[in-house]
């Protein structure tokens, strides 16, 4: 996989067969997503989706579920190696590619997505270059429609509760992750430490330590970037579909038109 200059999660290469169960307890949250961005696509007509950072599938394989044509694509194989053994299991027809958002060509599409705060994982630079390459990926007239977390909203408060001490069971493997994050709002980077202890079986416990740097945005900023890169921002709301606030809306999902 290749390096970021933000970093990723352990969970996107090393530890990859944990990530889902490790965000397990987001089951419901990501229905709600999954609803929320359905709905969506269905009021703008959408037919064809292109997921550019499809993880191991949350967004794809639900969205194909509900007869969308979906293309799915990710910089980590070892998420979409994960992603097309439950798209087999599931008997889920969707086309799933290795592919950067800021280069690849996978086509001509009604909608193209980037959940979860993928964008975050790229400077503001790349992530320009990203804006421009989904540009190229969409028919006139195409939707784009992400979320990432608001800095405005991201108050010392909302940092501390974003901290994790989950410990689950995998198999034979008992795995304790810990994590906390600190914000340098100047430059809009959240960063987050991670921790994992993992013991397989009888083994010794495996200790391994990561850390990986989120770029954040206010509303108005995203609106700025779309607007520079040929996009008409049609909305901005909470990822849960409730009515955005600049100060208090955690998580801000912003549509986007192609002009």
């Amino acid at each position: 996989m290749e390096k970021n200059e933000l970093g990723f999660p352990l969970e996107y290469s090393d530890l990859s067969e944990y990530y889902d169960p490790i965000s397990g307890k987001e089951i419901h949250a990501i229905e709600t997503k999954n609803r929320l961005i359905e709905s969506i696509l269905k009021k703008y007509h959408v037919s064809t989706v292109l997921d550019l950072t499809c993880g191991t599938g949350s967004q794809v394989l639900w969205l194909a579920k509900h007869g969308y044509i979906v293309t799915g694509s990710d910089l980590s194989p070892h998420l979409l190696k994960i992603a097309k053994r439950k798209a087999l299991k599931e008997k889920v027809d969707v086309n799933l590619i290795k592919g950067d958002m800021r280069t690849i060509k996978a086509g001509t599409f009604d909608a193209v997505i980037t959940i979860f705060n993928a964008i975050g994982h790229l400077t503001k630079s790349d992530f320009e270059k990203a804006i421009e390459n989904i540009y190229n990926n969409l028919k006139t007239g195409g939707l784009y429609v992400f979320d990432i977390f608001n800095l405005q909203a991201m108050t010392d408060k909302a940092v501390s509760e974003l901290a994790m001490d989950i410990e689950k069971t995998v198999n034979d493997a008992k795995i304790h992750n810990i994590q906390y994050s600190k914000i340098d709002r100047k430059s809009g980077h959240l960063t987050s430490y991670d921790q994992f202890i993992i013991q397989k079986g009888s083994e010794k416990p495996k200790t391994l330590k990561g850390e990986f740097t989120l770029q954040l945005y206010k509303a108005k900023e995203l609106r700025e970037m779309l607007k520079r890169n040929g996009f008409k921002t049609l909305d901005q709301c909470g990822i849960d579909g409730s009515k955005f606030s600049e100060d208090e809306t955690l998580n801000i999902l912003t549509v986007a038109i192609k002009e």
